[in-house]
């Protein structure tokens, strides 16, 4: 979650809680940009100045529709504020978390983990005809309706194993995390049907390459930039961190923004939930209206930023369509009485089991550009399966992997592609009733070399 900076100058609304796209859930074309080399630029820095909500706003028919209006309004000017610049310029705009894997950071608290994303971003952004945002920050509306597994969420074999451990590099305010991560994850849990785990025995190596738990809860100290930013269920293992700014501990005790309401907003986006509001200031902020609602619009939303004109306050609570929003999406909690007929997608039944199946493929190589094609493997619908590529020798370069239900991938054709900057991808997917197939493609963003491994549940 942003520091918070200035209201809006005017109203603007969102239609929907709505879902968060990485780059290992989207079928809609793409193209393949080669980011230029060169330094990362030093950021101007945010202003972190606190302000309270500046007031409600009636979600009435008139008011959306004229939210829809701005909303568009404000995507193009950011667009074309762009048009004609350069990814070097757009890059220097956006803040980068310091040190070696550090993440740009977008909307406040969303981290996009990649260079080779963020370039994509940055030039869909300059194209869409109708929209800025259409790549990490949102759902495309077609591939949320679940036809194609398109949303980006956790399986149901994962949702209630979301272990995590708390960095002992907080000292003193180490207790004080695990109490409020407790009770954030609580809040989630009693609204939909997941579990966050707490591993304290991971609490001394915390960090972000602990194979042993999903995601790390560490400190760091990025001068107010953020108060704490987490990540989305695709991301791959080392992206998957709650990061929380010194700033954080320095919240005064009777104003109503506190850890523990921070802690609930951003474990919203480790569920795949993004921002309820719709911030689309030029050079800042990017989201638009290109999502897929799960309830009616709710301006008392936890994912929902009171100073981007919404109804609530500081204290960031769930509210009952945040509990119907999240259930529709993995199940009912342990207490949510909220009714889900007007779920748009529903969470799907627990996974398919069966015989497993693996198929490893050693010594491969790719050139530049060169595509390789795997399968189809025969899966059961409605089963869990992992395809995993891991580099190999001593320069494994930057293949990227790709995969599909309905045939070959190719680059504008995928359900899965994780698109970093060397050549550790993993893609896990939750095959959809419909589907029974699985390809998989590897391109060479640069020559290299890897293993890969498909596994997957046999067909009866």
């Amino acid at each position: 979650m942003s520091a918070p900076t200035s209201p809006l100058a005017r109203p603007l609304l969102t239609l929907a809680m709505a879902l968060a796209l990485a780059g290992c859930k989207q079928d809609t074309p793409t193209a393949g940009p080669t980011p230029p080399a060169g330094p990362t630029p030093t950021p101007t820095p945010a202003d972190s100045d606190i302000k309270p909500a500046t007031g409600a706003v009636a979600a009435t028919d008139e008011n959306i529709a004229a939210a829809q209006k701005s909303i568009e309004e404000a995507a193009d000017a950011a667009r074309r504020k762009w048009i004609g610049k350069t990814f070097e310029e757009f890059e220097a705009s956006v803040y980068k978390e310091p040190g070696e894997g550090g993440k740009y950071i977008v909307n406040g608290d969303i981290a996009i983990p990649d260079r080779k994303l963020l370039q994509e971003f940055f030039e869909k952004m300059q194209k869409e005809a109708d929209g800025v945002a259409n790549g990490k920050l949102t759902v495309a509306l077609a591939a949320a309706k679940g036809a194609t597994g398109g949303v980006d969420i956790w399986t149901s074999a994962k949702k209630k194993q979301l272990t995590y451990c708390v960095s002992n590099a907080f000292g003193t305010h180490k207790a004080a995390v695990i109490a409020d991560m407790e009770a954030a994850a609580r809040a989630w849990e009693e609204a939909a049907q997941v579990d966050f785990i707490h591993l304290p025995a991971q609490d001394g190596g915390c960090n972000a390459s602990n194979p042993n738990v999903l995601f790390d809860v560490r400190p760091v100290d990025v001068g107010g930039e953020y108060l704490a930013r987490a990540f989305f269920p695709s991301d791959q293992r080392s992206d998957r961190n709650v990061l929380i700014d010194n700033s954080s501990f320095d919240l005064p005790a009777d104003e109503p923004l506190q850890l523990v309401g921070i802690l609930r907003h951003e474990l919203g986006h480790t569920l795949g939930l993004r921002h309820e509001h719709t911030r689309p200031e030029a050079g800042i902020c990017f989201e638009d209206d290109q999502f897929e609602p799960l309830t009616a619009y709710d301006k008392f939303s936890v994912m929902h930023y009171p100073q981007c004109n919404g109804g609530g306050d500081w204290s960031l609570v769930l509210t009952g369509l945040d509990k119907a929003g999240s259930a529709c999406l993995y199940g009912k909690g342990s207490n949510n009485p909220e009714n889900l007929a007007q779920c748009v997608y529903h969470a799907p039944e627990a996974p398919a089991t069966g015989t497993t199946e693996t198929k490893v493929f050693d010594n491969q190589s790719v050139a530049k550009n060169a595509k390789k094609q795997y399968g189809p493997f025969a899966v059961k619908p409605g089963s869990i399966a992992q395809v995993k590529m891991q580099g190999t020798g001593g320069n494994a370069g930057d293949p990227d992997l790709y995969v599909r239900y309905v045939g070959p991938p190719d680059t504008s054709s995928w359900i899965c592609r994780p698109y970093l900057s060397h050549a550790n991808e993993t893609c896990e997917l939750e095959v959809p009733a419909n589907r029974n197939k699985i390809y998989v493609m590897v391109r060479g963003y640069a020559a290299g070399n890897y293993k890969l491994e498909v596994t997957y549940i046999k067909p009866n």
